[in-house]
């Protein structure tokens, strides 16, 4: 996907302009993440990461090789900004499930990236292996929340354990209560359901790719070594 120009974007519906609010309160849900010096620190964080870090490797078809329970699994997310016309692009958590790709708006319904799919929800998801043109659902209904949000923050490693709780043993009503204000996007493909490949989220394909880099580590330490005692 390239840039596109600039142009007026599709006006969205009463529904999503209502979601995209700028207001931290939110009936039903519990407030959003307060604002801060910590919470400025780790955005800002976040974003320097992404920049220099994350989207280079990510652009360069690498994401396969970025996988691990630790670091968690992330993909490349293309949006059109509401403002500008022009395509953003994020790395992200994700998780494969029910024929769909799944996303959490981590700083709330003030995310950027979030706001910009609320006005237009054709996206571009880029995979290991595989990019796809979806469309972004906002999903409230509880039920599916508490089937995927404990998921997605496992899938996320390290990074999953910002929403609070530990994400692996706290109970799901404390993960729920957690993420109540987070929201929950489903990327649905243009081309049908999908189904999780070894190098997505549950898959072992990090196994041989990082047992590899180890062993090719070994080895440039080991030359490295026989070089300075020659």
């Amino acid at each position: 996907m390239t840039p596109r120009a600039a142009s007026a974007p599709p006006r969205p519906t009463p529904a999503a302009a209502a979601d995209s609010t700028t207001s931290a309160a939110h009936p039903g849900k519990a407030p959003e993440l307060v604002e801060g010096p910590i919470g400025d620190f780790v955005r800002r964080s976040f974003k320097v990461m992404n920049r220099w870090f994350m989207l280079p490797l990510l652009r360069a078809g690498l994401g396969a090789w970025m996988g691990t329970p630790l670091g968690g699994w992330i993909l490349l997310l293309r949006v059109r900004g509401r403002k500008s016309g022009l395509v953003r692009e994020h790395a992200l958590s994700y998780l494969v499930a029910d024929g769909s790709v799944w996303v959490m708006a981590g700083f709330g319904r003030r995310t950027e990236w979030y706001r910009n799919l609320i006005a237009d929800p054709q996206v571009e998801v880029v995979l290991p292996g595989r990019a796809l043109r979806c469309r972004a659902e906002i999903v409230d209904d509880p039920e599916v929340r508490s089937h995927i949000i404990p998921r997605l923050a496992r899938a996320a490693g390290i990074p999953g354990y910002l929403i609070g709780v530990d994400p692996y043993r706290a109970s799901m009503v404390a993960v729920m209560s957690a993420t109540a204000w987070v929201p929950l996007i489903r990327l649905r493909p243009d081309n049908g359901p999908i189904s999780a490949g070894p190098d997505d989220p549950g898959g072992l394909g990090w196994v041989w790719r990082q047992g590899l880099v180890l062993v090719i580590g070994a080895v440039l330490i080991r030359r490295l070594r026989g070089l300075r005692r020659g």
